[in-house]
């Protein structure tokens, strides 16, 4: 099973090669995931992607879901982003079509009304976040669920 998932994953993430999302928060695809074990974590996880200074997206190879790991200080933090890598993918392309509308958005109405703040006006993400939700409701119940965060207006 574990050579049938890191050949999927590898023509799967192939096609991800160097990409980097266009927000606040880069996601950064490496061009080759490899197998890495993470001190103070029970698994084995497939690095797939950077984040920058929020540590790095990798596959939990033991349940299949995708989670953010970042040292801090003496220890690993890690979050589920996913359940799952289908839905990971599904969030990613959800995202990817929201953050340029929503930047665009910004843009404008801080033409019109440069005190505009986001934090104010929750309806402009809260379509984003409904539809996260139905991709992968597991998820999103957590606090610091990883796309909610990535929604959150400090990031736009």
């Amino acid at each position: 099973i574990f050579t049938l998932l890191s050949v999927l994953l590898v023509s799967l993430f192939g096609y991800f090669d160097g990409f980097k999302t266009d927000s606040n928060l880069p996601i950064t695809f490496f061009s080759q995931p490899t197998v890495k074990r993470y001190p103070y974590l029970q698994h084995d996880y497939l690095l797939l992607a950077s984040l920058d200074v929020l540590g790095e997206l990798a596959i939990d190879l033991t349940f299949q879901s995708v989670k953010q790991i970042q040292p801090v200080e003496e220890c690993i933090a890690h979050r589920v982003v996913n359940s799952s890598v289908e839905q990971f993918v599904t969030s990613l392309g959800l995202y990817q079509s929201f953050y340029a509308q929503l930047r665009a958005e910004v843009e404008k109405q801080l033409e019109q009304d440069p005190s505009f703040s986001l934090f104010e006006h929750e309806e402009l993400y809260e379509p984003i976040l409904k539809k996260l939700r139905e991709v992968d409701a597991k998820a999103m119940k957590q606090r610091d669920f990883f796309w909610r965060r990535m929604c959150e207006p400090d990031l736009v």
